[in-house]
């Protein structure tokens, strides 16, 4: 009872307060939009502002072109599972913190994953999560080829685009990855 009388007071407060705003002032909803600093939107958007380029500009992929004409798909997608309801292995679980390295780690992960489908055309995931042991050695390599201790995702851009790459296959392959 107290929840429902406090909730209508509320609600009737609420009310008084808006229907008071709406009579302050010039609060004419079909005038110009004027923001707090006095500036009128209308004119920050020149009236012959080229709108199709506007519109080509946001219609642009930024997914990578890649030619899937040749890949067909393959008797195990009947059994593809999307790779976000498969159980992940401890560590790549462990690399979902954002802690240095983490990144890099999963671009990794991801990169292999997709190679695996594509090499085995096997769209379960047995072949989408891959053990630690390679992601492992391919990290090592990796920091060995840049000299560093921690990957940062600027040492994986490569491998990142190529995973992205391999997604637009297994996609064809076996469908959602």
């Amino acid at each position: 009872m107290k929840r429902t009388v406090a909730f209508s007071i509320g609600t009737a407060a609420l009310v008084a307060v808006g229907l008071a705003y709406a009579q302050m002032g010039d609060n004419d909803p079909a005038a110009e939009p004027v923001d707090q600093f006095g500036v009128n939107i209308g004119e920050l958007i020149p009236p012959d502002a080229d709108l199709a380029a506007e519109q080509d500009y946001l219609s642009t992929s930024l997914a990578p072109e890649v030619d899937v004409s040749g890949v067909e798909r393959v008797p195990s997608a009947r059994q593809n599972v999307p790779y976000r309801l498969c159980e992940k292995t401890p560590e790549l679980r462990a690399h979902q913190d954002g802690a240095p390295g983490d990144r890099a780690y999963r671009d990794i992960s991801g990169y292999l994953s997709v190679t695996n489908v594509i090499t085995t055309e096997d769209c379960t995931c047995a072949a989408k999560v891959i053990a630690d042991l390679p992601i492992s050695l391919f990290e090592a390599e990796l920091r060995d080829k840049y000299g560093v201790d921690v990957l940062t995702p600027q040492h994986t851009e490569d491998v990142y685009e190529l995973y992205q790459e391999g997604v637009e296959i297994v996609a064809v392959m076996c469908g959602e990855y």
